[in-house]
Parts: C-alpha cells; sequence; structure tokens
C-alpha cells in the first residue's frame, strides 16, 4: 500500500476565509456565529449560525458561472483554487488522468433550486434557470471542478449526512493507497443556510433553537444541541513520493480510516458508544497509532446529552484509564456544524494544529459535565504535545467515521 499526504488545503468558514485567517481566529478560540443576516429570520426558531460573511464570490468564479450554481458550489471552488494553489500543484505538468476529485456535500444546492421553483411559480416558465436540473445536484461540485481543472480521474461524491467531509477523505485515502490515482481534491462543502431548511432541522431535536449565539456547548450541563453553520474545507492529497518528487511542502499524512454503523434508525448519533469506539480502533490499527502519540482527539460534539453520552463512551472503550490525559476538543463551537464540510475543516484544524504546536480550543462549555470524564481543552489553545491527531464524526442513521492524522 502507497502512503498518502496532505500538501494543500483551502477552507472557508464563519470565522475565517483563506486558511491565515482561519487559524488566526480558530487558535484564538474566535467564534464565527452570529445573528443570520442574509434573509430574515421572523417565524424561524433558528436565528444564529455559523453564516460565512464577507464572501465575495466574484474574487474566485466570474458572474456567469456563479449565476447558474448555488452558494455551495462558490464555497466549494474557493477553497479548491486556495488549496491548488497553497500545494503550489501545476496541473498542466501533470497526468489529469491520475488527478480526481471526492467531495462530500449533503444537501447540494438547496438555495439554488429553491429560488428557481420560487422563480417558476412566481414568474413563470421562462423565469427558470435550465441550469437548475445540475445545480442543485451534490455532484456538481465534483462536476464544475473537474471542468475548472480539466481533471479526469478518479471521482466521488459522498452524501453521507454529517460524516460525508471525513468519508471524503477516507475515500480519497484508500484510492490513492490502492493506485488508482496519484492526487485528489478531497473535502466537503455545504450551504444550508435558508429558511425552510433552518425549518427542518428546527424540529430535528439536534439544534439550538433560539437567538444565543453562545449555545453550541457540547458535553457541557447546559447542553441543547448543535448550531448549523455553512462552508467548505478542501485537501490536496498526493501519494508520499509524487509529493516528494516535485518537492512540495508536506502537512500531515492520512495514517488510518475507521468506518462503522450503529444500525441505529433515522435518529441523532446513539448514546450506546460500541460501534463508534469500534470505528476508533480500526482507524488506530490501521495506522498503527500508539496512544502516547495522540495530541488530540477532535471530537464531534454533537451537543445532545444521549450522543455526547455515547462519544464519551466509546472514548472509556477504547482509551481506559488513560482518557485522562487525553486532550479532546471541538474547534467547531466556533463555527457552527457545516454537515458535510464540517469533518474536512476539522481534519484542516488538526493539520494547522500539528503545524503550530497549539490544540484549539472549545469555546462556550463553562459548566462541563464532569460524569463525562473528559479532559476538554477549554477557552483557550493548548500547547501540542504529540504526532498524531484522531477526528471523529457521527451522523444520522448510526454513523460513526475517524481519520488519524500524523505530523509528516
Amino acid at each position: 500500500m502507497r502512503r498518502v499526504v496532505i500538501t494543500g488545503i483551502g477552507v472557508v468558514a464563519a470565522n475565517g476565509i483563506g486558511t491565515e485567517a482561519f487559524w488566526a481566529a480558530t487558535s484564538r478560540g474566535v467564534s464565527g456565529i452570529q445573528p443570520i443576516s442574509r434573509f430574515s429570520t421572523t417565524g424561524i426558531p433558528i436565528s444564529v449560525a455559523g453564516e460565512v460573511s464577507n464572501f465575495v464570490v466574484g474574487d474566485y468564479i466570474e458572474r456567469k458561472l456563479a449565476n447558474r450554481t448555488d452558494r455551495s458550489t462558490h464555497y466549494a471552488l474557493a477553497a479548491v483554487q486556495e488549496a491548488v494553489q497553497d500545494a503550489a500543484l501545476l496541473l498542466a505538468d501533470e497526468n489529469r488522468q491520475r488527478v480526481g476529485a471526492v467531495i462530500a456535500s449533503t444537501l447540494g444546492g438547496v438555495e439554488y433550486v429553491l429560488q428557481q421553483f420560487q422563480a417558476l411559480y412566481m414568474r413563470g416558465l421562462r423565469a427558470m434557470s435550465a441550469y437548475t436540473a445540475i445545480g442543485w445536484l451534490q455532484v456538481a461540485n465534483v462536476g464544475q471542478t473537474s471542468i475548472r481543472y480539466g481533471i479526469s480521474g478518479y471521482c466521488k461524491t459522498p452524501t453521507h449526512d454529517a460524516v460525508g467531509g471525513l468519508d471524503a477523505l477516507g475515500i480519497a485515502y484508500r484510492a490513492i493507497r490502492r493506485a488508482a490515482a496519484d492526487v485528489i481534491f478531497a473535502g466537503g462543502c455545504e450551504g444550508l443556510l435558508e429558511p425552510s431548511v433552518l425549518l427542518t432541522f428546527a424540529r430535528t431535536g439536534d439544534c439550538v433553537l433560539g437567538d444565543d449565539a453562545g449555545a453550541y456547548r457540547p458535553f457541557d450541563r447546559r447542553a441543547a444541541g448543535l448550531i448549523l453553520g455553512e462552508g467548505a474545507g478542501i485537501c490536496i492529497l498526493e501519494e508520499y513520493e509524487h509529493a516528494r518528487q516535485r518537492g512540495a511542502h508536506i502537512y500531515g499524512e492520512i495514517v488510518g480510516f475507521g468506518q462503522t454503523n450503529d444500525a441505529h434508525g433515522l435518529r441523532s448519533p446513539s448514546s450506546n458508544g460500541r460501534h463508534y469506539a469500534r470505528a476508533i480502533q480500526l482507524a488506530m490499527q490501521e495506522g498503527e497509532v500508539d496512544p502516547r502519540d495522540i495530541a488530540y482527539f477532535s471530537l464531534d460534539g454533537r451537543a445532545v446529552p444521549a450522543s455526547d453520552q455515547g462519544e464519551a463512551e466509546a472514548l472509556h472503550m477504547v482509551f481506559g484509564d488513560d482518557l485522562e490525559q487525553l486532550p479532546v476538543s471541538v474547534p467547531r463551537t466556533m463555527l457552527g456544524h457545516s454537515y458535510a464540510a464540517a469533518g474536512t475543516i476539522d481534519a484542516i484544524t488538526a493539520l494547522l494544529a500539528l503545524r503550530h504546536g497549539l490544540i484549539p480550543p472549545t469555546i462556550n462549555c463553562d459548566e462541563l459535565d464532569p460524569g463525562y470524564g473528559l479532559n476538554i481543552v477549554q477557552k483557550e489553545a493548548r500547547r501540542l504535545v504529540g504526532s498524531t491527531v484522531l477526528i471523529g464524526g457521527r451522523g444520522f442513521g448510526g454513523a460513526n467515521v475517524v481519520l488519524a492524522l500524523r505530523r509528516a
């Protein structure tokens, strides 16, 4: 099996657009969660979110393409552009049949398609764009990326609820390991901040209702659910020798990937951590990860008490008494949960944490529940000791995904 490294990263998030701005905010515990400003939330139970502000689509794509695609695609293309530039990847020098894209999306171009339906019913048939047929699909992001960069290799679109971004990295990692590709643009994007979507999520019981921007509190006595976010995260994955031969900077190496299912049904992640523990063990076994080398564990942090209990239970099953010494964190408390983008943004956070020697904090949690028995990094970043980060994610239907990243 071939080694797989990450040579470029790009991020669009609520607390920072671009890697430098994102890390400057995340490392200092600066939140991007705020009252939604893009549309009126009157009558909607959810009024705060990790909304991406100051995003200028014209800085990344031309107006014609912007008008034919969804906000989530705009975020994806912006993150891809940054990642390609960061990796100093010259596609003219590549065999583009060996370059692919794996980009996850949960809801696809939901805002775009709803706008087109509104135009259809308010103004008639001619007002609806012909690009509606493709603009709303989850595969639009891979398609537009492939067109823009002329890549014709391995391509996939995971639609795996909140763990899609981690799945994308795992799928790309395994494709490169087995020589199906040499380079893959991998990650996730989401643009789910839209009135009807918020109304739907408000009824799931997973989201905090109201206008408290600091209400995302996993493992806290006051936990009442997550806060939604939007954005995109993209990593350039390469086969190690390919990256070395072109002199690429290497952020880190993907060494393990574990995926299991609780068979829990279409409900919030289970309070039983048994299968999540198995996913952690699979990732650690594949990466030959020594628990003493783990710098921190980036948690899913659903902030639903039963789901938090399942995550804590899984960690206790795997690490036992050593869990007291293992730092854990939920950086997405600063961004909101951006579903398919969340896992990849967590992975980018981990790569930057390894690079700068800092574990990003979990904010808002001033009344941690000691019953979980977790060593949570709170309020301020903590010095990082170790070479490996584990990143966990859990989704509706019982999905459990864990990725192991090691410092280059």
